[in-house]
Formats: C-alpha cells, structure tokens, sequence
C-alpha cells in the first residue's frame, strides 16, 4: 500500500509489486537502468526496452504515479524515481528427470520491486515531452532551407560510381559477371 512521508517539501510515495515470475538478476538489468529518472521518461524509456522485466515495471511506474495521483494529488511532471529495489522471493522447484532413475532440479525464482517515488517541487522545472496515458501530436512545419535541400539533388562524391551512364547491356553484364565470381569462389577454381 502506498505511503506518504513529508520531509522538507519533498513528498514520498511508495509502491511494490511481489511475486514476480522473473529472476531477480534478470530484473536489476531494467531497474539499474531507470533509477534516478524522472517517472515520464523513465516510463517512455523502458516501453522502447526489449525486455520481459520492462513490461513489468512500467506497469508498476504507471500504478505509483496513479496513486500519487488520485491519493495525494501530485502532478506526474513533479516525480521521480528515489529507489528502485529489486529483492530475492520465493523459489518454485521443478524436477527433471535424467538417466538412471536421478532426478535434475530447476529453480524458477520469483523477486519483489519497490518503488519509492518524490515529488520535487522546487529547482529545473522539467518539461515532459511524454505524456503517461496520451499521445500529443506536435505538428510542425518545413522550414525554407529544409525544402530547398530536400527538393535539390546532391552532388556527386569523387571516388563512387553511379549507375545512370551505364546502359542496360553493361548492367546485365555486370551481374553475369559477378554470379560467375561467385560460383568460382565456391568451387574453389
């Protein structure tokens, strides 16, 4: 359950997700990377994260600051991440059995994640580009010089050569050529 501790206008939220079926060394990869962030780009960093663990723990971010939000009104914008704890939970042992009547023992481990988030209100105000539950489209417009230099072609580089002189014959040719080279490499003429 959260809690809220006041200390000289900093405000602390607690929150934590137990049981989780990943192992907890496997989960300090994702934590280790957000810690200290502040929540909104923590959140937008581990959705683009391909990891089981980040999946998690977004869920866990996104319920800490909806109770910040609904329990003790504070603006998302204000939070940050204070401590992100990965702990040891419970093992589930399985067995596999092997030659010889023995039996190989498998260890599923389970770990638990707190979170302690604080809302700062004074010093850099932070401008979230992210928002938590919306997308906000920014529509801009080309600039003059970005349409000059999307619409001019570039010049061409010394040293490469291009296609547009060659002729249709010189192009199959060409491919002939270099199926030929290949084949040869392979056959070891």
């Amino acid at each position: 359950m959260p809690e809220v501790k006041a200390k000289q206008n900093k405000q602390l939220v607690e929150a934590s997700a137990r049981h989780l079926r990943i192992a907890p060394r496997k989960m300090r990869l994702v934590t280790n990377m957000v810690k200290g962030m502040h929540v909104l780009t923590a959140i937008h960093q581990l959705q683009h994260t391909n990891k089981k663990a980040s999946l998690m723990l977004v869920k866990l971010l996104k319920s800490a600051v909806a109770n910040a939000q609904n329990n003790f009104s504070l603006q998302p914008e204000q939070l940050y991440i204070k401590s992100l704890t990965t702990d040891m939970g419970k093992v589930m042992k399985r067995y596999m059995p092997r030659a010889r009547g023995s039996a190989f023992t498998i260890k599923r481990k389970m770990c638990h994640v707190n979170v302690v988030l604080e809302a700062r209100t004074g010093g850099k105000a932070v401008k979230s580009k992210f928002q938590l539950f919306k997308k906000q489209q920014e529509k801009t417009t080309p600039s003059v010089d970005q349409e000059i230099a999307t619409t001019t072609k570039p010049a061409k580089t010394e040293g490469r050569r291009s296609q547009v002189g060659k002729t249709e014959d010189q192009v199959k040719q060409n491919k002939v050529q270099q199926k030929r080279r290949l084949f040869n490499r392979k056959s070891g003429v």
